[in-house]
């Protein structure tokens, strides 16, 4: 990349610059502010949680049921009928309940992962803006401090040869004009500035930008690697393990309970136990199951069908960044030719008034063009930084 005079001038503008932070430092500042990414992070632990309850020994917790049972407690408690009852019930998993638990648990795991890559990776995106409008805004200050110290000094030169009686008093009411619009651009331009940088502050929580945040362009990638599309793929298969799940879950979990019962007899007032299995089978019933099926069922086309949009949104974006990389490098050149000729038609216009050849007119259109072409030209070249990052970023690259 070429080295340009004007980034000598945004180097002097002293922008917050902070020399062991990296454009990596801060995405991970950024990320950790952002609820999305901080939120799917933390339901990862919720996905893990959910298989290791699949790998239990029961689909539920067991339950211990205890009761009693007395005729006339009230009017003689040493006769009649006692019965005492401990039970505990122990569900149980069906075939192929427990395996497609696991893998649904898994499955949105790796949902759950995937998809706090892709928010991170959205963040890299807005990062990436943020600096670059950042850096932008600065050179747009450099640009006006410069047009500033132009106007100051044609200022000062007319005002000396109107001490000399060499230019009319127009002359210089109209450099001393040219000179307020000057500072009224800067003022403008660092206003903007300062918004930006807070705007940079509130994205990361850092107080300046890294000193070194251009990039190169990355070699793009398969695009199956592309953190949109691994999320909404790892986001398909979650949705297929949860029909294998809503298919196998068809009846609540069945359930064994033994029995300890104690009965007193009523002549002799002895107790005599027994023991009773029973097994809990529930039903199962369309009423039940087919919403069940049929909302698993929508879940997964509708995510089959965003894996397909997803596909062809990452080819476009990434082919619209590399033919508006392509445009930002053509524009570039246009903009340095245009900015040198017309920094030579200033030089020479400021020349010729000197010597009484050129009238201040020229000198000042001279100079209006000469700002407009090196604004022109700071914009473009960091048009061409921006176009790379934003290619990086169509390309699933992270800083």
């Amino acid at each position: 990349m070429r080295s340009h005079w004007w980034a000598v001038l945004v180097t002097a503008f002293s922008i917050p610059a902070l020399a062991e932070v990296t454009l990596r430092d801060a995405l991970d500042r950024a990320t950790a502010r952002n609820p999305e990414a901080r939120g799917l992070e933390a339901r990862i632990e919720e996905a893990r949680a959910r298989e290791f309850a699949a790998r239990s020994f029961t689909p539920a917790p067991p339950a211990f049921i205890v009761g009693a049972r007395r005729d006339n407690p009230l009017l003689d408690p040493s006769r009649g009928t006692r019965e005492y009852e401990a039970e505990i019930e122990v569900p149980f998993w069906l075939p192929g309940q427990k395996a497609a638990a696991g893998a649904s648990a898994r499955a949105q795991e790796g949902s759950f992962r995937f998809g706090a890559e892709a928010a991170r990776w959205a963040v890299a995106g807005a990062v990436r803006e943020q600096v670059w409008g950042t850096a932008l805004e600065a050179a747009e200050v450099a640009v006006a401090r410069r047009r500033v110290d132009t106007a100051l000094a044609i200022e000062a030169d007319v005002a000396k040869r109107l001490k000399g009686g060499e230019v009319a008093r127009g002359d210089l009411l109209q450099a001393q004009g040219e000179a307020l619009a000057a500072r009224a651009v800067l003022a403008d331009s660092e206003l903007r500035y300062r918004q930006s940088l807070a705007a940079w502050s509130a994205l990361t929580g850092l107080d300046g930008v890294p000193d070194r945040y251009e990039e190169t362009v990355a070699a793009a990638g398969e695009l199956e690697r592309h953190p949109r599309l691994v999320a909404v793929n790892a986001s398909v298969a979650a949705a297929r393990a949860e029909v294998q799940v809503a298919n196998e879950f068809r009846r609540d979990a069945p359930s064994l309970s033994l029995q300890n019962r104690a009965d007193r007899d009523t002549t002799t007032g002895d107790y005599y136990n027994s023991l009773r299995l029973n097994l809990r089978v529930p039903f199962a019933t369309d009423a039940r199951n087919r919403p069940r099926i049929a909302g698993a069922q929508a879940t997964l086309t509708q995510a089959m069908v965003l894996e397909q949009r997803e596909r062809a949104f990452v080819a476009a974006d990434l082919e619209a960044a590399r033919l508006a990389l392509e445009t930002a490098r053509a524009q570039l050149d246009l903009a340095q030719a245009r900015d040198m000729a017309n920094r030579d038609a200033l030089r020479l216009a400021r020349r010729g008034f000197t010597l009484g050849e050129t009238p201040f007119v020229v000198v000042l259109l001279s100079l209006t063009r000469a700002v407009e072409s090196e604004l022109a030209f700071a914009r473009a070249d960091i048009g061409v930084k921006r176009a790379i990052a934003r290619f990086n970023q169509a390309a699933g690259v992270l800083p």
